[in-house]
């Protein structure tokens, strides 16, 4: 799966904790250093492998648990409409 971050979603990193808002949604998110990583790592063009990849290098956990962790948190940032599917590898990302 790839996603996008919603294009009415600001967000900001302040010590390292990420702070999420959707502002359509009516959403704040909290983001503890790794979920913080992963929205970073949210372009429209890594796959979710992608960045369970990234996350494993970086953090000591391995795959598996990167891989739960990460498809759970996407499906929450999806629900709450902060990120969106991209379809095709044609949808370009939008500002």
């Amino acid at each position: 799966m790839v996603v996008r971050r919603s294009p009415s979603a600001a967000w900001r990193t302040i010590a390292g904790q990420g702070i999420v808002l959707g502002v359509d949604s009516r959403t704040l998110r909290g983001l503890n250093p790794v979920a913080t990583r992963v929205w970073e790592l949210i372009d429209g063009a890594r796959s979710s492998a992608d960045i369970v990849a990234e996350i494993t290098r970086e953090f000591a956990v391995d795959a598996a648990r990167a891989r739960r962790d990460i498809d759970a948190f996407l499906g929450d940032l999806l629900a709450r409409r902060l990120v969106e599917p991209i379809t095709s590898p044609a949808d370009p990302p939008r500002a």
